[in-house]
């Protein structure tokens, strides 16, 4: 272990931990992530999948592993509470892509969307102390503008120690570069590269 990581790992020993999950799939970001970080272990894990499909999986990691404490979401992290329509991709990815925006350039199933409930995960972030450390890792297809936007809006943002976000430019006519502009100017790890 380095110095850095043994740093962080004192740190963290006596703080009350949360991983947060946005876009969990089927759980690939316990192997891509957490399982590298000795120093979450008996975290609080919330996954975030509101496609029916991946409800079991997640309900299966959260039964066969003891190491964590998982909470299983079928809610949509968004900017607002309330309840969208949900676009199952029907592309080469199979249904990774699926979204809350219809606009995303892939192959959706426009004709048959599945009604989904949406929080506004500025306040879900504030169920949280201040002196937790919270990471978060949102790949949610497009709904990461709005629900950034609104994390800065309301400075929910600051609860937030280590971001890992994918953007989703390149299936929108939107760019996150003010977007990381501004998250670059608050005192938060942040990673654009996820996964």
């Amino acid at each position: 272990m380095g110095l850095a990581q043994q740093g962080l790992y004192e740190k963290l020993k006596n703080m009350k931990k949360i991983y947060i999950d946005g876009g969990a799939r089927i759980g690939e970001s316990l192997d891509m992530f957490l399982n590298d970080r000795k120093d979450l272990l008996g975290c609080d894990v919330h996954f975030f999948e509101c496609n029916d499909s991946h409800l079991e999986t997640l309900t299966k990691i959260k039964e066969e592993n003891k190491n964590y404490n998982f909470i299983v979401h079928s809610d949509a992290l968004w900017s607002e509470n309330g309840e969208m329509d949900f676009y199952i991709s029907i592309d080469q990815w199979g249904d990774a892509g699926c979204t809350l925006r219809p606009e995303k350039r892939e192959k959706l199933d426009l004709e048959n969307p599945k009604k989904v409930k949406t929080i506004d995960f500025s306040e879900f972030l504030n169920q949280f102390n201040d002196d937790d450390y919270i990471i978060v890792k949102l790949d949610i297809e497009g709904a990461e503008y709005k629900v950034i936007e609104r994390l800065l809006e309301t400075k929910s943002i600051n609860k937030i120690n280590e971001l890992y976000i994918e953007w989703h430019d390149n299936f929108f006519n939107i760019s996150s570069h003010n977007l990381q502009y501004e998250l670059s100017k608050l005192n938060i790890k942040v990673d654009n590269n996820w996964p």
